[in-house]
């Protein structure tokens, strides 16, 4: 039998640090009572202390504390490899931080943590690192070629010049697990939704490195993501991979800027159109179903409840939860990198959540996520459980009618054959009231105020870009404006195409008279602002935003 590899094995013995992140309020608020011990996944694997949240903070604690006597003693600080693999012993999956009285936000906490052992050259692991090169290389973590990336889309739906939605698969979708974006995109189509995807321009989102420490690449996979959603027209941006969710969401705006479409989970698409009475449920789907919540979709995200609503709206399913569920739900194991580096222990997780879907009497267990489905499957097939595993879209695909059937109008005209059996009877959707609002976010605590100094002690972002055309990009796209970069035959640095308005970040001097000229004549209004007036580029972009609705409200005059 082959010995598994222990990776601890190719770290050094000791490694010198140098300054440490500023955690010292996350540090100091740990009541070390231990709540997080029960709910570690990773602990339940490997039942050393060491491993646990409060282990981790409390070794992070004895570093933080060396000062003056150790240096007068030459007693030199150093990081034990086996905390590096305890680091990564997590799948990030945020549970510790439901449970913990002192509100501590360890989800970012321990990403933060990763990223500092990766500037500090111990991180990330084997697993992590492979991934990360491919990324860099042919910006999938697989190592695929980029123009097969496209080639999971259903021949049958037709791509739109124009979409309203932009379904972005995500690498593993793309590359692995084709049947969830495919069944998502049919069932989209199902509803007559106008869709179109990047296709080769569809680059890695780079959750995978984020989550494992590795910033390199997120600014330009944000960049390019939201260049090309952007160019491509879509209103909205749909995707069935939670983490893809997850960062698109809320990480893209760290490095580059939100995009200009709303971010939708497929179920919550979903939600919205059966809400809207686009999309009919036309079949009965017969089972005892109970749902797992995706930690990315979840607890990160706040979002437990459109899956369950669009479950419940189908004819025919039971829907039964299983003990630990919502922000209280078991980790599957695959979030975090855990499954890349330590496999085994990942599917051993998986077949415990297996376990406690099998104590519901459930036929069926749903979730909303590749990953998921990947590894839940995993844990089933380890312990021998029959309970199928199904992501959301594959349900709906089997109970909304194909493309080219009727619609549910036409076939109640039409007299029943004799003899011939009934067709399915469609549910109903009543309709809504008043309109729901979106599905709130759980509240997540105040993040730690970063100090003026925080440069010195963490040292200098080099992954995110701060340049002065950037700052002003990114806080006008935060504030919902849309920007193309270096626009048009005269490349505008800033356009904002619709309203017309042209932004120019000068080291000195005046835009060229010319090209101010030929853009005035053309309808477009011209700022511009000097890169030593630029701090976080708050000032400019409320500017921005005044003129784009000023000449917006000008240009739709004129048409007039």
């Amino acid at each position: 039998m082959k010995a598994l590899e222990n990776p601890i094995s190719k770290l050094k013995s000791s490694i010198k640090i140098g300054k440490m992140p500023r955690i010292q309020q996350e540090l100091t608020a740990c009541l070390q009572c231990g709540y997080c011990i029960s709910v570690c996944e990773a602990h339940e694997q490997t039942p050393w202390e060491s491993v646990t949240p409060r282990g981790k903070i409390y070794y992070l604690n004895q570093l933080s504390s060396a000062g003056g006597v150790d240096k007068l003693l030459g007693r030199e600080v150093s990081l034990n490899p086996y905390f590096v693999d305890a680091m990564y012993k997590c799948t990030g999956c945020g549970s510790c931080e439901v449970v913990c009285h002192a509100q501590i936000p360890l989800v970012e906490f321990w990403e933060t943590i990763r990223k500092w052992l990766v500037d500090e050259g111990v991180g990330p692991m084997s697993a992590h690192k492979g991934m990360a090169k491919k990324v860099g290389e042919v910006h999938n973590p697989y190592g695929e070629p980029p123009a097969k990336r496209g080639d999971w889309w259903p021949e049958e739906v037709k791509k739109a010049e124009v979409p309203d939605v932009l379904f972005f698969a995500g690498c593993t979708g793309a590359y692995r697990q084709q049947t969830l974006p495919q069944t998502g995109v049919r069932v989209l189509a199902r509803a007559g939704v106008k869709m179109n995807t990047l296709g080769p321009d569809e680059w890695c989102c780079s959750s995978p490195l984020l989550r494992t420490g590795t910033h390199k690449y997120s600014l330009e996979c944000a960049e390019k993501t939201v260049e090309g959603a952007d160019g491509i027209g879509a209103k909205d941006m749909v995707m069935t991979c939670s983490g893809c969710y997850k960062t698109i969401s809320t990480d893209f705006g760290k490095f580059y800027a939100r995009t200009g479409q709303n971010v939708y989970h497929f179920s919550q698409y979903a939600e919205k159109l059966i809400s809207e009475r686009k999309l009919p449920l036309n079949h009965e789907f017969k089972a005892k179903i109970t749902y797992h919540d995706p930690c990315h979709m979840g607890r990160h995200m706040g979002v437990f409840d459109s899956p369950r609503n669009v479950l419940k709206k189908i004819k025919g399913i039971e829907l039964v939860e299983m003990t630990r569920s919502k922000e209280n739900s078991r980790c599957c194991g695959a979030g975090g990198g855990f499954k890349s580096q330590y496999n085994d222990m990942a599917v051993n997780i998986a077949a415990e959540r297996i376990r406690d879907a099998e104590e519901t009497g459930a036929d069926v267990l749903v979730t909303c996520c590749p990953f998921c489905v990947v590894n839940l499957t995993q844990g089933a097939k380890q312990i021998g459980s029959k309970i199928k595993i199904m992501d959301l879209s594959e349900v709906l695909l089997k109970v909304t009618a194909p493309v080219e059937a009727k619609p549910p109008e036409e076939q109640k005209q039409e007299p029943p054959k004799a003899k011939a059996p009934e067709p399915p009877a469609e549910v109903k959707v009543a309709p809504v009231k008043e309109p729901r609002p979106a599905e709130p976010v759980a509240a997540k605590p105040a993040a730690t105020p970063v100090p003026a100094d925080a440069e010195e002690d963490m040292g200098e972002d080099i992954w995110t870009d701060n340049s002065p055309n950037a700052l002003v990009r990114r806080a006008a796209w935060n504030k919902g404006l849309r920007c193309r970069k270096d626009y048009g035959p005269l490349s505008i640095p800033i356009a904002f195409v619709k309203p017309k308005v042209a932004v120019y970040i000068l080291t000195k001097g005046k835009v060229d008279a010319k090209a101010e000229e030929e853009l005035e004549a053309d309808g477009w209004r011209v700022l511009s602002f000097t890169e030593s007036s630029i701090t976080d580029g708050e000032e400019q972009a409320v500017e921005i935003k005044a003129a784009v609705k000023e000449n917006a409200r000008a240009l739709g005059k004129k048409k007039k």
